[in-house]
C-alpha cells in the first residue's frame, strides 16, 4: 500500500523530497520506499477490507485505537516510508520520515510487535551481510538515507540502527559476518555522543572499532554524493582507531594549557 501510494498523486511531495536527495527510481524500487497517506484511514480501510479483527490490527503496530474507542487510525500519516527487514529479508516494520515541518517526531518507527524487536534489528543487514563478509568490514551509519546513499554509490557493507541506541544484540548480529567495523555517524554533537556510546557496546562485544568523521561536516549521504565512492573508500582507509578518536575528542573538551585539563584528558 505504501509503495503504491508513493507512485500515485498523493505521493508527489514524497517523490519531490526523494528527487532533491538524489534518490533514483531504481533505489526507490530496491529499498521498497513508500508513502503513508495523510488521511489516517488508508491502512485501516485496507485491513477492514481484508477482514482483520480489531486485535489483529492493533498487533500489527500500524494502526492505533482512538482514545474514545470509536475506531482506529493509521500510525503513519504523511510520511516517507522505509520498510525494515529481518536478516532473512522479511519486512517486519517501518520507519517513517515526516514530510511536513509541523509533523513530529521527524522520524517515527514501528513499535515492538511479535515479529519486530527493534533492539535486535539493523536496517539493511539482509542486503549488506554479503558485502560485509566480502569486505570483512561493516560500516555503521545513523540514518536510512545514509544507508541508501552509500549503497547506491556501490558501498554495500553499510547498516544503520532503527532509531534506537546500538544494542549488544545488534552487534552480535553484525559480528557473525565480520569483527571489523567503522562507525560513521553525523559530525554534529548528537552524532559524536552517539558514536561514543556505540564504541563502548562494540568493544564489549569484541569488535575491532574505527571511527570516521568526514571532511566538511558532511553526513555520509551528502559526502558520497559530492565526492563519490572512491573518495569515501579512501576516507574509510584513513579512519583512525577508536582510541585515537576518543583521545582527540577528550582533548577538544579540556584546556590542555592547564594541569587540570591534562589530567581530565587522561581520565576520559
Amino acid at each position: 500500500a505504501f509503495h503504491t501510494n508513493l507512485k500515485g498523486p498523493a505521493g508527489a511531495n514524497a517523490r519531490e523530497y526523494l528527487a532533491k536527495r538524489g534518490v533514483s527510481s531504481g533505489e526507490i524500487e530496491d529499498f521498497g520506499l513508500g508513502y503513508s497517506d495523510r488521511s489516517g484511514q488508508d491502512l485501516v480501510r485496507r485491513f477492514e477490507r481484508e477482514g482483520l479483527t480489531a486485535a489483529q490490527m492493533e498487533t500489527s503496530g500500524l494502526v492505533l485505537k482512538r482514545q474514545d474507542g470509536s475506531g482506529f487510525y493509521d500510525r503513519f500519516r504523511n510520511r516517507l516510508m522505509f520498510p525494515i527487514h529481518s536478516e532473512s529479508g522479511k519486512a517486519i516494520g517501518f520507519g517513517g520520515r515526516a514530510l511536513g515541518p509541523e509533523d513530529e517526531p521527524k522520524y517515527l518507527n514501528s513499535p515492538e510487535t511479535p515479529v519486530y524487536h527493534k533492539s535486535q534489528i539493523l536496517y539493511n543487514l539482509h542486503r549488506a551481510k554479503e558485502g560485509i563478509r566480502k569486505a570483512d568490514l561493516a560500516i555503521l551509519v545513523e540514518g536510512y538515507m545514509d544507508v541508501i546513499g552509500l549503497h547506491s554509490a556501490g558501498i554495500r557493507e553499510v547498516v544503520a540502527t532503527c532509531g534506537t541506541a546500538l544494542t549488544s544484540a545488534q552487534v552480535r548480529a553484525l559480528k557473525r559476518h565480520s569483527e571489523r567495523i567503522v562507525v560513521n555517524f553525523d559530525p554534529d554533537v548528537a552524532g559524536s555522543n552517539a558514536a561514543e556510546r556505540s564504541i563502548q557496546i562494540l568493544l564489549e562485544e569484541g569488535m575491532h572499532v574505527r571511527v570516521l568523521e568526514l571532511e566538511g561536516g558532511l553526513d555520509p549521504d551528502e559526502y558520497v554524493k559530492t565526492s563519490g565512492e572512491e573518495a569515501y573508500r579512501a576516507a574509510l582507509e584513513r579512519a583512525p582507531g577508536y582510541f585515537h578518536w576518543l583521545a582527540d575528542r577528550a582533548r577538544s573538551r579540556y584546556d590542555m594549557g592547564t594541569a587540570q585539563g591534562r589530567i581530565s584528558t587522561l581520565q576520559f
